[in-house]
């Protein structure tokens, strides 16, 4: 049986996230392990936009680029 979390997220943000190979239950463990539900987020998508595939086109390295560069600039921060 899948557990249903909340997300904090509409709808529509959540479809969109999984058309990118967003995965809602590696967040949850994320979380699980101590990280904060922006930072779980985040690391998510890196690996949804990776997972399957390297980027190829312009437009799928510029989104990869702004997810690590957020992800990496939160993480100094702490």
């Amino acid at each position: 049986m899948t557990n249903i979390y909340n997300l904090g997220i509409t709808d529509t943000e959540y479809a969109q996230l999984l058309a990118q190979g967003y995965d809602p239950n590696l967040e949850h463990q994320l979380i699980e392990l101590g990280e904060s539900i922006d930072q779980a987020r985040k690391l998510a998508r890196i690996v949804g936009l990776t997972k399957d595939k390297a980027p190829e086109t312009d437009e799928e390295w510029q989104e990869f680029m702004a997810v690590w560069e957020n992800t990496c600039n939160d993480s100094v921060g702490k």
